[in-house]
């Protein structure tokens, strides 16, 4: 029962995150500007940290996947990058003790090299021709205010239940 409610709101948060956010003008008023709502990730990020590595992977697979098929044109980019990036950060959290800023600090790692990855993996198949300057000036810094906002509105009540269902979504 507690899996399929941390999957609803995954899959809510992906609905959100593709269907929603776009919609909003603010995003709207600066042209150059590529604001990339990972909420998913981010959520995925969490649950790493906070309930289990191997759920948390698990869910990166399956909402990479569902990534793929909903908004890309090659299947496994995002299930690859997404799964490999949840890994290594939530490998790193290790060594951490987990506070608001470090977690904030882990996300916005995460949400830069997963970003980088699926740049890089586009960039190599020929699917973006985007300049890596550009890049990093028009897409980085709004996707990481943006994901870090995100971050900061989910991080106690989050963090509260998953610490609640630890105990039961590590088995």
């Amino acid at each position: 029962m507690k899996q399929s409610k941390i999957f609803f709101l995954l899959f809510f948060l992906f609905i959100i995150q593709g269907t929603v956010i776009p919609l909003i003008s603010l995003f709207h008023a600066w042209d150059n500007v590529q604001w990339v709502p990972e909420f998913v990730f981010v959520a995925i990020l969490m649950i790493a940290f906070f309930g289990s590595l191997s759920w948390g992977m698990r869910y990166a697979l399956v909402f990479g996947f569902m990534t793929d098929i909903v908004y890309s044109s090659v299947l496994g980019v995002y299930a690859f990058s997404l799964t490999l990036t949840v890994y290594l950060i939530s490998m790193i959290s290790r060594w951490v003790n987990l506070n608001l800023v470090m977690t904030l600090l882990l996300v916005a790692v995460g949400v830069v090299v997963m970003e980088f990855q699926v740049y890089v993996i586009y960039l190599m198949i020929g699917l973006t021709d985007q300049n890596l300057s550009v890049f990093f000036q028009a897409r980085v810094p709004a996707t990481l205010a943006l994901n870090a906002l995100f971050t900061l509105l989910i991080y106690y009540p989050f963090r509260r239940d998953l610490v609640k269902m630890s105990d039961w979504i590590k088995k």
